[in-house]
C-alpha cells in the first residue's frame, strides 16, 4: 500500500513538465527531454520514507520569463505508470481504494498564473485534478535557461485525503501518511 501511494505522488510530481509543445501560447514553446527529466513523488507508510515516480506523462509547456502571462503548462499523468519498485505498492496505488486508474486514468495539471518571486525564481498557480478532484496548488520552481536548454526545478507537497486518495480503511492516515512531496527536475529544448 505504501509502495503504491508512493508511486501516486511521484506521478502526480511527473505531471507538470515531460512533453512540451504549445503553439498557441505566447511565450516560447519547450521540448522535454524525457530521458534527462523526472517527477518523483514521496509520503510515509507505517511510519517509513517511500519515494516513487510516475513513468508516463504528456504536457505542453510554454514559458517565457519575459512573458508570465504568456506562459502556460498543462500536464497529462498517466496513473497506470506509477513506478515505486514494490509490485504489491504499484498495484494498490492503481485500485479503486487510491487512485481508481481504470476510473480516472490520468491527473492533470493546468496552470492558471506564473510569478516571479526572485531571479530565476517563480511560483505556478495551478489547478491539480486527482481522481476527478480538482484544488488550487501553487508550485515554487526555479528555471536556468542557457540558449536553447532549459532546467526546471519545483517541490509541491500536498494531502493526499484532499484528492479523495485513500478511500475506506485507507482515509485514516495512522498507516499511510496524508503529506505527499512531488519533486519535479525538467531538461527542456526550445522547439
Amino acid at each position: 500500500m505504501t509502495h503504491s501511494f508512493k508511486k501516486l505522488m511521484r506521478v502526480s510530481a511527473i505531471v507538470p513538465v515531460l512533453a512540451i509543445t504549445a503553439p498557441a501560447f505566447a511565450a516560447d514553446p519547450w521540448q522535454v527531454k524525457p530521458d534527462d527529466s523526472d517527477i518523483e513523488f514521496s509520503g510515509t507508510q507505517l511510519g517509513a520514507d517511500f519515494d516513487g515516480e510516475f513513468e508516463k506523462f504528456t504536457a505542453e509547456i510554454s514559458f517565457s520569463p519575459d512573458d508570465l502571462a504568456g506562459s502556460k503548462v498543462s500536464v497529462l499523468i498517466d496513473i497506470a505508470s506509477a513506478n515505486t519498485e514494490n509490485a504489491d505498492r504499484d498495484s494498490q496505488i492503481v485500485s479503486p481504494d487510491w487512485f481508481d486508474a481504470a476510473q480516472w486514468p490520468t491527473a492533470k495539471f493546468e496552470t492558471k498564473s506564473i510569478t516571479e518571486t526572485a531571479p530565476g525564481q517563480y511560483e505556478a498557480v495551478a489547478d491539480l485534478t486527482i481522481r476527478d478532484v480538482t484544488k488550487e496548488v501553487i508550485l515554487p520552481f526555479t528555471v536556468e535557461i542557457e540558449g536553447n536548454e532549459a532546467e526546471a526545478e519545483g517541490t509541491l507537497r500536498i494531502k493526499r485525503t484532499d484528492f479523495g486518495v485513500g478511500q475506506g480503511q485507507w482515509s485514516d492516515t495512522s498507516q499511510v501518511g496524508d503529506d505527499v512531496t512531488i519533486h519535479i527536475d525538467i531538461d527542456a529544448t526550445r522547439s
